[in-house]
């Protein structure tokens, strides 16, 4: 079976031990989180929200989904392929100052700010967008600095 990149946006009552037991559901099924994101404002025992990003089978993501949906302290758990339009990421990248963004398609680009010999970029668009756009980049070592959100619309 192939192999497809897949987000989970979840809903959750933030306790203590509920990213462990998430996460180690992945682990138990073999599956490596390319990206973990956790907003983690607030007391215990309120709303949260954990986001990750993988690799695995259809067939898998249903099993992960499933169980990972069952937790008592999930509220709700949204799964979508990583070239969804639903979602967005945006990118914070610390560079050179002399350096120039290439423009490209469905990306947008912001300078945002300059101190000493650095300047940041915000880069914004799709998951896959952003994604295949920050590879060159980071390929390149162009990039100091790094700051990802995947955002929901």
């Amino acid at each position: 079976m192939t192999e497809s990149r897949w987000i989970f946006v979840i809903d959750i009552i933030k306790k203590p031990g509920v990213l462990n037991s998430v996460t180690g559901v992945f682990t138990n099924w073999g599956i490596d989180l390319e990206t973990t994101m956790l907003n983690d404002l607030g007391p215990e025992g309120s709303n949260g929200k954990l986001i990750l990003s993988f690799a695995c089978t259809r067939r898998k993501m249903q099993i992960l989904e499933r169980t990972v949906s069952r937790f008592s302290k999930v509220v709700a758990l949204q799964s979508y392929p990583y070239e969804t339009q639903e979602l967005r990421m945006i990118a914070a990248c610390q560079v050179t100052l002399d350096y120039k963004a290439e423009e490209k398609e469905n990306i947008e680009i912001e300078y945002l700010k300059r101190r000493g010999d650095k300047q940041v970029i915000y880069i914004t668009g799709t998951v896959a967008d952003v994604d295949t756009y920050l590879k060159p980049m980071m390929e390149r070592k162009e990039i100091l600095d790094l700051l990802i959100a995947i955002l929901t619309v």
